[in-house]
């Protein structure tokens, strides 16, 4: 992540003595019955780019945060439904973002210094049914392309 370009740019445009804090989310559908296996729930992560992948995965430096639950829609309401729902949830999960994205924070940092920081929605890791919720597309459709399905197997897509 540390060296990704979109980062540079980013930081550039910035106000001189700002920071870039990349914002990492994750979901992932997770079993919570394990006797019964009809209960489940969508919990969303986050994490910041800032921290050393070390950081972020050891369960000790609480580098990673759950920021809530997804509702789980009951059987029953078609799956455009499902995904408006996923989508409206998630904004209502971000919106304490908007301001900090626009204005910025104040944050005291590890050095004791406290600098203007700038949140900014670097990734978001998901499986290939989450990535359809988020995109809004059909299942079995490609996230990244216009592939027809039936074309998929053995295909090299690239991004639109």
């Amino acid at each position: 992540m540390w060296t990704a370009d979109w980062w540079w740019k980013i930081q550039e445009s910035l106000p001189d003595g700002s920071t870039v804090v990349p914002v990492i989310l994750g979901s992932d559908k997770t079993m919570l019955s394990i006797l019964s296996g009809d209960k489940s729930a969508w919990p969303v992560y986050l994490s910041i780019g800032n921290l050393s992948k070390a950081k972020r995965r050891s369960v000790k430096s609480n580098g990673l945060i759950l920021i809530g639950l997804l509702p789980r829609c009951p059987n029953g309401p078609n799956t455009h439904t499902i995904k408006i729902a996923y989508q409206e949830s998630m904004a209502i999960k971000l919106r304490p973002l908007e301001e900090p994205v626009q204005s910025g924070i104040k944050v005291v940092c590890a050095d004791g210094r406290t600098h203007h920081a700038y949140p900014w929605i670097a990734s978001f890791l998901a499986d290939y049914p989450e990535q359809c919720n988020i995109t809004g597309i059909k299942y079995g459709w490609c996230p990244h392309c216009e592939i027809d399905p039936d074309d998929m197997p053995g295909f090299n897509c690239r991004p639109r």
